[in-house]
Formats: structure tokens, sequence, C-alpha cells
């Protein structure tokens, strides 16, 4: 945590002066188009969460959607998972992405938690001991079912706020780099998850991979790759160079 206050401390004025104005516009853009999932309900137990996590790990939030409430229902507790033969969640995992790793990660984590008497952890290190629980997971269970500040960068929000900034950035950064540094002060304060949320889902709807939707996109009057008419890897981003003029105010 203490790389990423210094990695803060050394992003732009100009950057941090913008998060007020882009975290109001995600909100905005959110609450008229964003996504509705079952794993986004209230009252998620940590369970359905991180199986909501693994199961969306290289494959479609749709195909994620057709799953999962069959997948919860068929195995409703952390018990139900460790007592269950692998090729029966291999079967049952078949209509998705990587089935086979990702029944062995439920396989393996469903004991792990099961020697724990059936708890999640509450910190950051006690769950990323858990095997099959990565950073980002990690990262969602204390979001989403404990109402921690973290910041849920997957390569959706590394997109948008790469193309923001005028940065490549990478997941795999984690908590060392500049753009982890901005999207935690981006999601910091209150709505936190909201924004989280927005990011994600602006990420895959309006700044998507490829034919991004930058006439529709109201981000676009302060976005460095609208303005230079880049869709591809930008230059890398140290946190202090300038951001992009502002075309208008907007």
């Amino acid at each position: 945590m203490e790389q990423t206050r210094e990695a803060s401390c050394e992003l732009a004025s100009e950057a941090v002066d913008r998060i007020p104005w882009l975290r109001r516009r995600l909100l905005s853009w959110f609450e008229q188009s964003g996504r509705s999932f079952p794993w986004r309900e209230p009252g998620r137990t940590p369970y359905e969460v991180v199986v909501a996590e693994i199961l969306l790990q290289r494959t479609t939030a749709a195909g994620v959607v057709r799953a999962y409430s069959g997948f919860i229902e068929r195995y409703p507790s952390w018990a139900t998972l460790a007592q269950t033969p692998l090729d029966g969640l291999e079967n049952a995992l078949r209509p998705l992405g990587l089935w086979r790793q990702k029944a062995l990660a439920f396989q393996h984590l469903a004991q792990s938690v099961e020697e724990r008497g059936g708890v999640i952890p509450r910190t950051r290190a006690e769950l990323e001991r858990l095997r099959g629980i990565g950073p980002y997971t990690a990262s969602a269970v204390l979001a989403i079912v404990y109402g921690r500040t973290e910041a849920l960068l997957d390569v959706n929000m590394t997109r948008l706020l790469g193309r923001l900034l005028g940065s490549p950035g990478s997941p795999e950064a984690g908590a060392k780099g500049p753009l982890h540094a901005f999207a935690l002060r981006l999601v910091s304060g209150k709505r936190s998850l909201e924004i989280n949320w927005a990011v994600l889902d602006f990420g895959a709807l309006v700044c998507r991979a490829r034919r991004p939707r930058c006439p529709e996109c109201p981000l676009r009057t302060r976005c460095w790759s609208f303005i230079k008419k880049r869709h591809g890897d930008p230059p890398p981003f140290t946190g202090r160079e300038e951001m992009p003029p502002l075309l208008s105010s907007s």
C-alpha cells in the first residue's frame, strides 16, 4: 500500500484535478446505461461474489449471466463445491471458457476455505494466500463484500484510463504503477463500488478495444486518445506528464 501512496503523490496535478469531473461523467453515464448483473445485487455473500469473479475470468459477462444462477443453485456453498468430483465441475463449467482451469480453481479454493471453517478472509494478504484467488479477485471481494476502497483494475479499466491519460498501463502492474494510483484516487470516497462498475461497464460498452464509440463518448473532450486521434497503444505514462488540453468547458 505504501507503493500506491508514493505513486499517487507523483501523479500530475492536472490528472488529479480532473478526477471530480471524471467521476461525475462516469456516474451520470452509469445511472443511464450501466449493466445489471445478478452478482451485483445487494446482499450477495462472499461465496457468490467469488464464484462470479472466477466464472468471469476470460469469459464474456453475457455467458456468465446464463450460467451463474444455475451454478449457484447446483453448488450453493463451499462445502458442496469441495465435495464435488473434479470431472463433475468440469462438466458444469464446459459451456464457459477455461473450464478445466476454473474447475480446478474452484476445487482448490473450496477445500482451502473449508479448512478455514467456511469463512472468507477480510484482508488482502490472507485472501491471496488462498489457492485460486489472485490480486483482482481479492480486490473484488474486499470492495464488493466488505466495502473497502479498491480499484478493480482489469483490462477494461486499464484500457479506458490508459486512453484518457495517454498510458498503455497493465493490470499486471498491480499497485506499483501510476495508472493504479490514479484508479485508486478515482474510486476513493463516496460511491466507490459504483465508480468501479461504471468504469468497467464504460470500458466494455463505449471505450471498447476495437471500434471504440468515440463520437458518443462523454469523456472525449479530455481524452488523450481522442484528442490525438490515436486508438492504439499510447506512450508510457509516468504520472507526471501534461494532461491533454481541455477542448471545451462541458
